[in-house]
């Protein structure tokens, strides 16, 4: 499953992109001089694009939803919509227009055997969507120390964002045959996922292979 992306592309790319779809962007707090992420790993944070009054929002939000059961680890990526875990514990934020999100992205990461990565990529767009949920939550998460380099567990009220995965597609199945990140790279689908409700849920399905491309791996 995808735990590590990059969004290198800063508040100007992502303003002409969501101009595509028929908004207009606002940064949110702090979201102002937004210069792009390089790497980002579970548990950090990220940007994410959500609707906001007919227009939409940059916003700072941590990548990974609480943990399920007696489970630690964030759950970054969702793919079994039909769980208890989705339906009953976090139904209300699954479907509801005010909840979903798109997470930019310019290359995201699979694993090869080894410990090795393999970069994929949509060719031809400075960047494209993963089809996001974001939830609030009040519980522990990493928080910086200041005046430190550390980060310590922090008892906070907190954003939390996750994207769905589904079968891969040719491309990714030959180096990760469970999943793939629901890749959204078309004005209406976007506008779709963003607008919620059960029909947007048939937009888990695979990117097009001839649409993405591996652009890199790790050396051995």
């Amino acid at each position: 499953m995808c735990n590590l992306y990059s969004s290198d592309t800063g508040l100007d790319a992502i303003r002409s992109a969501v101009r595509q779809l028929g908004l207009d962007l606002q940064p949110g707090a702090g979201m102002g001089n937004f210069a792009g992420i390089g790497r980002l790993y579970p548990d950090q944070d990220g940007a994410i694009v959500r609707g906001d009054a007919g227009g939409a929002r940059l916003s700072s939000m941590r990548w990974g939803f609480p943990p399920a059961g007696q489970g630690k680890s964030p759950i970054t990526n969702i793919r079994n919509l039909s769980s208890n875990w989705w339906r009953k514990v976090n139904g209300e934020y699954l479907l509801k227009q005010e909840y979903r999100c798109l997470v930019p992205f310019t290359r995201f990461v699979e694993p090869i055997q080894g410990r090795r990565n393999a970069w994929f990529a949509v060719p031809g767009q400075e960047l494209a969507w993963f089809a996001g949920v974001w939830r609030p939550w009040h519980g522990e998460r990493l928080a910086p120390v200041p005046g430190q380099s550390r980060r310590q567990r922090t008892e906070d009220d907190w954003r939390l964002y996750a994207f769905l995965t589904c079968e891969p597609n040719d491309v990714v199945a030959p180096i990760h045959p469970k999943a793939m990140p629901v890749i959204l790279t078309e004005p209406d689908e976007c506008c779709a996922w963003l607008a919620g409700g059960e029909d947007s849920l048939a937009l888990q399905r695979p990117l097009a292979s001839e649409r993405l491309e591996i652009v890199e791996r790790d050396p051995a």
